[in-house]
């Protein structure tokens, strides 16, 4: 009737989404619970098991679009820079959902997943030193599509944020897997076969068996993309034609690649795990100095009270300093 109060189309979706959501959660695995006041949270999920609590929990920030998937992909932009920061900082994962209202799906990416594009030529940095954008864009892939089949896997990834974030990866090795292609003239198999050197005296990560929630490293001629379990959280360093040319470049793959690996560790707050990978990897590495991926690490390392490891990466510095050659008669 005219003159009568109208229900606006952003409510209406805002609540088709929650159902939608709380559809996908409907077992007794599960317990959501609405934040008031929100601060940038909607929902907080909370996982059973045999009618238990385990206190093992995860945040959602929910949002509804009027766009259809366009070959299963999904884009939502306008997301804040702050916001994002804020719930990479949190003590449990978040998800980033996203609900397509005319194809009455959900798509979802954890905050932590999201790869920062730094000046930094390492893609290693802090916003100290490039604050970035004030808003930012999630782009969703058909895999991120939320589905029964994908919400039975997020126990295992959310145990794994947990181990990282309590230390048990110096009990429990974090499990990786390798695959991309030979860059600058070296094949992946020798690479990898550095990898397992590495992976043996670090004690910190292993290979992942078949089926099992793992790590990706994964090398292209064009970049080094690391990736966590479940997703979690990704970085890039992005290479130059020719960085690691030379004999030894298969030996340099292989730390750099766990260089990634232990900057993401830190992002969860694993310090210990993450500054053990370094000291593995110090005496190999490119990243480290060549892209000054040290001085981006060094407020972690400091954080995390290991000046064993400051040391070290240190005494490599100054190793790898070219000596000035004083010839006859001179000086």
């Amino acid at each position: 009737m005219p003159g009568l109060p109208q229900r606006p189309s952003a409510h209406v979706n805002a609540q088709r989404s929650e159902r939608a959501f709380a559809t996908l959660f409907s077992d007794d695995n599960w317990v959501i619970r609405p934040v008031n006041p929100d601060y940038g949270r909607d929902l907080e999920v909370e996982l059973f098991e045999d009618g238990e609590a385990t206190g093992i929990l995860f945040g959602v920030q929910l949002k509804s679009i009027e766009k259809a998937p366009r070959k299963g992909r999904l884009s939502k932009s306008g997301i804040e820079t702050s916001s994002l920061r804020y719930w990479q900082s949190l003590d449990y994962p978040l998800l980033v959902a996203t609900y397509s209202v005319p194809a009455d799906q959900v798509y979802a990416r954890w905050a932590h997943s999201y790869d920062w594009h730094y000046k930094s030529h390492a893609g290693l940095c802090d916003e100290s030193c490039n604050p970035g954008p004030k808003t930012v864009t999630f782009n969703y892939r058909v895999d991120h599509r939320l589905t029964p089949e994908a919400v039975a896997r997020l126990p295992e990834q959310l145990r794994f944020f947990r181990a990282a974030r309590m230390g048990d990866l110096r009990r429990s090795p974090m499990p990786v897997r390798v695959d991309g292609e030979s860059v600058d003239g070296h094949p992946l198999a020798r690479t990898t076969e550095e990898l397992g050197r590495i992976v043996a005296e670090s004690g910190r990560i292993r290979f992942a068996k078949p089926d099992e929630l793992a790590a990706f490293l994964t090398y292209t001629q064009a970049e080094i993309r690391a990736v966590l379990p479940g997703d979690l959280r990704s970085t890039t360093l992005h290479l130059d034609r020719g960085f690691y040319e030379g004999s030894q470049g298969h030996v340099a793959l292989a730390a750099d690649g766990v260089v990634a690996l232990a900057y993401l560790l830190f992002q969860l707050h694993a310090d210990n795990a993450a500054a053990d990978l370094l000291m593995a990897v110090a005496p190999y590495s490119q990243a480290l100095f060549r892209m000054n991926a040290h001085l981006t690490l060094a407020p972690q390392l400091l954080k995390a009270e290991r000046e064993d490891v400051i040391e070290a990466l240190a005494a490599e510095q100054l190793r790898r300093r070219p000596r000035r050659v004083i010839g006859p008669g001179l000086g």
